[in-house]
């Protein structure tokens, strides 16, 4: 059977997409690997990027100005339009298409493409989390979790004690990317080791089927039923079955 071939170049939008649905269904580091062609610790690299969370999609807000409105924002400049009847027949504030020139070069080299290019491009630089922002609220989070709280726990019983208080509020979620997402510098690294798991990333609640089999199979297993009568009776002392209890004070007991 031919080895498999495995790329090096890296993963396309749709092969990054593929890797965080196979992630979040469970599925082992060398399944994805073996169906995006890539080694196992390649995968691992580009998962703890991200802390095992998959990133958010982005997506333009409703209150900025749209690629559409930009190239109306130029045919406007060009048919000499002040800034005033552009913002009029677009329903936008003068304010609004006033900053939108003046950033991109003003009247005479505004381009709408690269206007638009550019505040995407802007818009793609982190943002501070809810943690970041709230000390009282991150002083909390970190007190329950040194705690041996899990993020679930924390993010209830943030709820009970402030129940009107919204700023005191964050879901299980925004802590589990503050823990596993360190380019956020927002929880100290050292918190992950009092979660359950104690792993560096987020793993999804579904286990792969390799991990399942790896973890459940017993290789050439033999029923109970299947085992020698003799047994039954005890007479070989390897057939007798006991436990060890041990107690405070380096005490046992044997049964």
């Amino acid at each position: 059977m031919p080895q498999q071939v495995l790329k090096t170049r890296g993963l396309t939008y749709q092969q990054k997409q593929e890797l965080w649905a196979r992630w979040k269904k469970g599925q082992s580091l060398s399944e994805i690997g073996r169906a995006l062609g890539k080694h196992a610790g390649s995968i691992t690299g580009m998962l703890a990027i991200h802390g095992g969370i998959a990133p958010l999609g982005r997506s333009r807000s409703t209150r900025v100005l749209s690629s559409s409105e930009r190239e109306e924002i130029s045919r406007g400049i060009s048919a000499g339009l002040t800034l005033t009847q552009i913002a009029d027949s677009m329903g936008r504030s003068v304010s609004t298409i006033s900053r939108e020139v003046s950033r991109n070069g003003g009247r005479s080299r505004y381009r709408a493409n690269v206007a638009d290019r550019r505040a995407w491009t802007q818009s793609k630089r982190p943002k501070k989390c809810l943690l970041a922002l709230n000390e009282p609220l991150r002083a909390a989070v970190a007190e329950k979790l040194s705690l041996d709280w899990s993020p679930e726990q924390v993010a209830g019983w943030l709820k009970r004690q402030s129940p009107d208080d919204k700023s005191m509020h964050v879901s299980h979620e925004t802590i589990y990317r503050s823990l596993f997402i360190q380019a956020r510098g927002v929880l100290k690294k050292e918190l992950v080791k009092h979660l359950r798991s104690r792993r560096g990333m987020r793993r999804s609640r579904h286990r792969s089927s390799e991990e399942a089999e790896s973890r459940t199979s017993i290789t050439d297993l033999v029923s109970i039923r299947a085992r020698p009568k003799e047994v039954e009776d005890r007479a070989v002392p390897g057939h007798w079955e006991g436990d060890l209890i041990s107690g405070s004070k380096n005490s046992h007991i044997a049964t």
